[in-house]
């Protein structure tokens, strides 16, 4: 069959020479609407960021004014007073003064060279805030500071009549940024007489100029005369960089513009980002205060604007599509419907939707006869397939059931037989615990046997113990006595000894009268043979006499030796008693008191065994209890097992039973299923 060559459709067409107008007019018209609405937002703006800067300059000059009222005013007042008042009265106006602006650190009155004193050229009395104290100085009134020469002074004493203010500068000492108002003094004749200065902190206009924004990218800043930053985001550029040394140099010409104008506005790149700044200058001070705005931010709502011209624009072209496409399709949408109908009847889809058509042409008889040849066949299609998947269903879900059962009842069976298995083998741990069991019980009784045993022990180490405590503490004792009684003793020998040297003594003196008998009898000898024949009598007596003598000295050397050799002999034995009592004493007494102590300890020890003992003893009475119980509980589980595999044997035989028709039933279903699965496959030719 030969394939038909398809052409442009009647839509195409259409689209094709109506649509490039339609694009061309609506970007015409939307470019227009750009460009105006851009002028008209850019004019908003400009409005909207002098307004908010004036706002902002009226503040700061509102609180420059203020201090330079209070500055002119006091010079007034010193001008023309000066003359009667004392200094002291100035003095107390300046530190109420201070007080009357938050910003307003400081005042000082500084007369012109002897004006006020002819005597003295510098006065110039300065109060200054310390918190909620106002403290007054004299320092700026010496010569080594010079007010003359200070910029405070001589921007007031070439005959100006206003207040001037000085160049912004940072404070080292106090950290912060400042600039003087000065005013000048004039006496009542004209002559000048000085100036009154207020020196004011920046802190609070920095804090006025940070708090200003204008947007969501809108930043203000303050500039000086010079150029130099007095606020900035960026605190390090803050009175340390002037804007028209920048390193952007779009940013410096942006700078250098600011300082040749009195207001506009200028726009200024960096990095990818483009800024727009809008500037004013604050009168007086001839400071620059300026906001820097993105310029993706202003211009937001002309492209917001142009996107929404956008998409109104590509709503119109596609209502416009819509309305050409509909009456173009109007004629062939009907033969279409039909077309696809039949298609899907021809296929054997019977889930499309009857054809709806209000037409009474032929197009629309032509749908009628259509939608009752559907109608009729649906019904009685549609009934077969709902018995036959009724059918189906039903088998499927018998089989799943059976086979599900099935499982069940082989889990069933598979657990009944480790649960015999496991009764079996709990059985046969049960009789090992039981023996168990009884060898512990065993034990416990050999360990209340041998705790009694132990008692006993115990009990026979304690009455040692205490025999020993008592024949050490009565050797101890009768040791120390008998030391004692020795000691006393030995001291008495030791004084008898001296009877021997009294004996020696008396043997030395012994020994001197026979010396001097022998000299006596030596004499008489020598008489006696001057006397001849009669003295011989006498010589012979005085001779034995003599001998005597000699005799008498030798007994006497033998005393006197033998004494020698009994006191040598004393010294030792008293020497030997004196050792031994120290041995009694210092060895044999202390030992004795050891093996009391130690008795004591023994005592202690066996005291403490039998507390252990009877301890031991009974727990093991409890462990014997607690046995019996464990005994009598193993016993109760070996008979519940047993009961517990009689039973499990009875279930298996139910088990089976029921198995077996089980497998019947899974058989008829699987044949009921092969039925319906058939009867299925004929109406599944038929989408319904």
């Amino acid at each position: 069959m030969a394939k038909k060559k398809k052409g442009k459709k009647i839509s195409t067409k259409m689209l094709s020479a109506m649509l490039p107008v339609l694009i061309l007019g609506m970007a015409v018209l939307g470019a227009v609407s750009v460009f105006s609405s851009k002028q008209i937002i850019d004019d908003e703006i400009g409005k909207e960021m002098t307004l908010s800067l004036e706002n902002e300059k009226t503040e700061v000059e509102s609180q420059m004014q203020s201090a330079a009222s209070l500055a002119k005013h006091m010079a007034g007042i010193v001008g023309i007073t000066y003359e009667n008042e004392e200094l002291l009265a100035y003095v107390n106006f300046l530190n109420t003064m201070i007080y009357e602006e938050d910003f307003i650190y400081g005042a000082g009155i500084y007369f012109a060279p002897n004006k006020y004193d002819s005597k003295q050229r510098f006065v110039g009395p300065y109060v200054y805030k310390d918190g909620d104290t106002p403290i007054l100085t004299y320092d700026r009134s010496q010569s080594s500071y010079d007010y003359v020469s200070r910029d405070f002074y001589k921007i007031v004493s070439n005959g100006e009549t206003e207040s001037k203010f000085t160049k912004a500068y940072h404070d080292e000492v106090l950290d912060c940024d400042m600039v003087n108002c000065s005013a000048p003094m004039y006496s009542a004749d004209g002559t000048y007489m000085g100036c009154v200065t207020v020196d004011i902190t920046l802190d609070e206009i920095q804090n006025l100029v940070s708090q200003m924004s204008v947007g969501k990218t809108g930043k203000a800043f303050l500039i000086s005369s010079d150029g130099t930053y007095l606020y900035t985001q960026d605190s390090g550029k803050i009175m340390n960089e002037k804007i028209t040394d920048s390193k952007n140099s779009s940013l410096a010409k942006v700078g250098t513009k600011m300082l040749d104008s009195d207001s506009g506005k200028a726009c200024f790149t960096e990095g990818i980002t483009g800024y727009t700044v809008y500037y004013e200058t604050i009168p007086d001070l001839d400071w620059k205060l300026g906001i820097a705005i993105e310029n993706s931010e202003l211009n937001a709502p002309v492209i917001s604007l142009g996107i929404k011209l956008a998409i109104i624009a590509a709503v119109i072209l596609i209502i416009m599509i819509l309305v050409i496409l509909s009456q173009v399709k109007s004629v062939s949408r009907q033969i279409n419907r039909v077309k696809n109908f039949a298609v899907q009847l021809a296929e054997g889809n019977f889930k499309v939707q009857s054809l709806e058509s209000r037409r009474s042409d032929e197009l629309g008889a032509m749908g009628q006869s259509l939608n009752e040849m559907y109608g009729n066949n649906k019904d009685m299609i549609s009934k077969i397939s709902g018995h036959a998947k009724l059918l189906s269903d039903s088998s499927i879900e018998l089989k799943r059931s059976v086979e599900e059962l099935k499982k069940d009842y082989e889990m069933i069976e598979s657990l009944m037989n480790q649960v015999n298995s496991d009764m079996t083998s709990s059985s046969a741990a049960t009789e090992e615990v039981n023996a168990a069991v009884e060898e512990v019980n065993s034990s416990v009784n050999m360990l209340a046997s041998e705790t009694e045993k132990s008692l006993e022990l115990a009990g026979e180490i304690k009455k040692r113990a205490n025999g020993i405590e008592d024949t050490s503490r009565s050797a101890y004792e009768l040791a120390n006595k008998l030391a004692a009684q020795n000691r006393a003793g030995l001291e008495k020998s030791i004084k008898n000894a001296d009877v021997v040297k009294s004996i020696g003594a008396l043997a030395e003196v012994i020994s001197e009268i026979a010396d001097q008998i022998n000299l006596l009898s030596l004499n008489a000898s020598i008489e006696a043979a001057r006397a001849g024949e009669q003295g011989k009598g006498f010589a012979v007596v005085a001779g034995e006499i003599g001998n005597l003598a000699g005799e008498t000295t030798a007994a006497v050397n033998k005393i006197k030796e033998t004494i020698g050799e009994v006191e040598h002999a004393f010294s030792g034995i008293v020497e030997q008693s004196q050792s031994m009592l120290n041995f009694v004493t210092d060895t044999v007494a202390p030992d004795y008191d050891t093996f009391v102590n130690v008795a004591q300890q023994y005592g202690d020890d066996a005291q403490a065994i039998e507390k252990f003992s009877n301890d031991i003893a009974r727990m093991a009475t409890n462990i014997e209890t607690i046995i019996h119980e464990v005994s009598q509980a193993v016993s109760s589980v070996a008979e519940s097992s047993q009961n517990t595999v009689d039973n499990s044997g009875q279930i298996m035989q139910s088990v089976n039973s029921v198995s077996a028709v089980v497998g019947e039933v899974s058989e008829m279903s699987s044949q009921q299923e092969k039925i319906a699965g058939e009867l299925k496959e004929v109406v599944g030719k038929f989408v319904l």
